[in-house]
């Protein structure tokens, strides 16, 4: 003969280890919800989103904020294309004065190094510091070691400036100095700054396209990689909601019919309620059976006897810690408070309007946005907007 108690026993733990796993099942899917949560707030704060709203009122994510921009917009890539242009520009036009300046009569004074040592000049280099010559100017621009003009002619200035410092004022060389000197800025101005101020602002102009389109490129690649890890935060959470899924129809299925007495104390909560107290259980009803609300004509069906035994439990818990909030509200004030019934009637609508847009959108049907944001008050009279029925 079969024990009853030990039966009783092993059912207990039966039960028991049934509900350890639930909640285990239920803590597994908070803990990848919160890794998922970290992810994204991580996400965030790594790629420094910033969300804009442009003037269509469309969320559009801006990837850099203006401290990238900069740095991107100074990327050195982009500039030396701009530098090398300028450049060759510069070296280019360093060789077309010199041809000019060393065919000059008086440039063979100046064309190559001077040799201090076959003219026993033994202070030479204790004065002059930088030592320059024509030829060393004309190698340096062949070989395209000019960056810019600036240099270039800084160079050339150099060659004269050593013989007049070196050579007293009024001596020979010191006259053709001046003189060589005089002719290199008139050609250099007349030759070569109009034309290379004009290059400039065609390398800047064209650094510029590319800046931009560099940054146009950068952030269409930051906004690809992002919505990918969306996409796959999404995804996880699709998992995460299925999962949720199964554990609820086990849960449901394994409840324990509610008795006629708790149905029916749910139904008259309902009835009874103020609106304000009921919407968190109406609002837990919708959420499991939508096919209560009618999105059309905005009106609720709720048939608490068509409800699963533990969404029933859920929205009895709901109610009664309403009632005992109404209660104790009642205490303190001492007389029960008389609500406006067309507040209520206008709130009612307010939510029963919201919950039609969730509804709509939770099945894709987002067609009728602009009605519904109209609250339908153009075919229906101002109280019959929205309509609540509970079924007993």
């Amino acid at each position: 003969m079969v024990d009853d108690a030990k039966v009783k026993r092993l059912c207990e733990e039966a039960d028991r280890e049934w509900r350890k796993n639930i909640k285990r099942k239920i803590c597994d899917a908070s803990v990848v919800t919160d890794q998922i949560a970290e992810r994204a707030i991580k996400l965030l704060r790594d790629q420094n989103v910033r969300l804009a709203t442009s003037k269509s009122s469309t969320p559009a994510v801006a990837l850099v904020d203006e401290a990238g921009m900069e740095k991107m917009a100074n990327d050195k890539g982009i500039c030396a294309v701009a530098e090398k242009r300028l450049a060759i520009l510069a070296n280019k036009a360093t060789l077309l004065i010199l041809e000019r300046l060393m065919s000059h009569k008086w440039a063979w004074l100046f064309n190559e190094p001077v040799n201090a040592e076959e003219l026993n000049l033994k202070d030479y280099h204790t004065i002059v510091k930088k030592p320059m010559a024509l030829s060393t100017v004309k190698n340096r621009a062949q070989l395209g070691l000019y960056k810019t003009a600036t240099e270039a002619a800084s160079d050339i200035r150099l060659v004269f400036e050593n013989a007049q410092l070196y050579n007293k004022p009024g001596s020979d060389v010191n006259i053709m100095a001046s003189a060589m000197l005089e002719k290199f800025e008139e050609l250099w101005h007349s030759k070569v700054t109009q034309k290379f101020n004009e290059d400039e602002a065609m390398a800047k102009q064209e650094e510029s396209v590319a800046r931009k389109k560099r940054v146009d490129a950068l952030k269409a690649q930051q906004n690809g990689v992002f919505r990918q890890k969306c996409l796959s935060y999404e995804r996880l959470l699709c998992d995460v909601e299925s999962y949720l899924v199964d554990v609820q129809q086990q849960v449901i299925v394994s409840c324990k019919p509610v008795a006629r007495e708790k149905r029916k104390r749910a139904q008259d909560l309902l009835q009874t309620l103020p609106f304000e107290k009921v919407k968190p259980a109406l609002g837990v009803v919708l959420q499991r059976y939508p096919e209560m609300l009618n999105t059309s004509t905005q009106e609720m069906e709720v048939d608490l006897n068509k409800v699963d035994p533990l969404t029933l439990r859920h929205v009895l818990l709901l109610l009664s810690k309403a009632e005992k909030e109404d209660a104790k509200r009642e205490g303190m004030e001492g007389t029960p408070v008389e609500e406006d019934d067309g507040a209520v009637k206008d709130d009612l609508r307010a939510w029963v309007n919201t919950m039609c847009k969730l509804v709509k959108l939770k099945h894709g049907d987002v067609g009728d946005n602009k009605n519904l944001a109209r609250g339908e008050e153009g075919r229906k009279g101002p109280l019959e907007g929205s309509r609540l029925n509970i079924t007993t």
